[in-house]
């Protein structure tokens, strides 16, 4: 004949649960690091390359890896305008370089910042650099020879290098406050139910359930008498 059974549950919300036992939990989330939104720290390194660099929109592509790994760090590739890194950065450290370029003796066609090394599957900021395309006036004799086109490289290339070290220290910032305990804590919500030692009570046991509001008691059922029987 069919019987039946009555189990009571008594269940809490994660808010409920004890510290220790808030801990444990988060502990055991595997998956709350992938969750991390880094587009904040993304959107506020482009718009600053796209206005200390000229950084075009269209093609700026930007790398990152956070892993503490051999190859984390971060890395970018993209046009940059000519006149705006021609007004803020040649100028301020090249004034001959500038004078040619004013002068038209040299046209520079492109600045753009290109992925560079064996080991370019890496992203971190050595993996790209600057690179400049110019043409001299054919009726000017060494206008600009190789040696000023390479440092001003170097020095574009030292600029952007700088930018990503900063933004992959915005970037582990950003990881360790999302994925600390206490944001942890704050994104929890209390839909589950859970034990009072953290286990996720399975919803089809609590489904359309009569809940009664109830406090669980500690009873410590060890006898700690000592009877003396004669």
């Amino acid at each position: 004949m069919p019987k039946t059974y009555r189990t009571e549950i008594i269940g809490y919300k994660f808010s409920e649960l004890s510290e220790e036992v808030k801990q444990k939990i988060y502990e055991n989330d595997d998956f709350f690091s992938e969750m991390v939104d880094y587009s904040p720290i993304e959107d506020v390194f482009r718009e600053n390359l796209m206005e200390c660099f000229g950084a075009d929109r269209d093609t700026l592509e930007v790398y990152y890896d956070i892993s503490y790994s051999q190859g984390s760090g971060a890395c970018c590739v993209g046009e940059l305008d000519v006149e705006t890194v021609v007004k803020d950065r040649v100028g301020s450290y090249f004034t001959g370089i500038l004078n040619l370029i004013e002068s038209g003796q040299v046209v520079i066609d492109s600045i753009r910042i290109v992925r560079c090394g064996p080991s370019n599957y890496y992203n971190h900021e050595n993996t790209c650099k600057v690179e400049i395309e110019y043409v001299n006036d054919p009726t000017e004799i060494n206008a600009w020879n190789i040696e000023d086109a390479e440092e001003l490289e170097e020095m574009l290339t030292n600029a952007i290098r700088e930018e990503l070290l900063n933004f992959h220290s915005m970037l582990q910032d950003h990881y360790e406050e999302s994925t600390s305990f206490e944001a942890y804590c704050d994104i929890t919500e209390d839909h589950t139910v859970y034990t009072e030692d953290g286990k996720v009570v399975d919803p089809s046991f609590i489904k359309n359930a009569c809940v009664i509001d109830a406090v669980q008691l500690k009873l410590d059922f060890e006898d700690h008498t000592d009877y003396n029987f004669t």
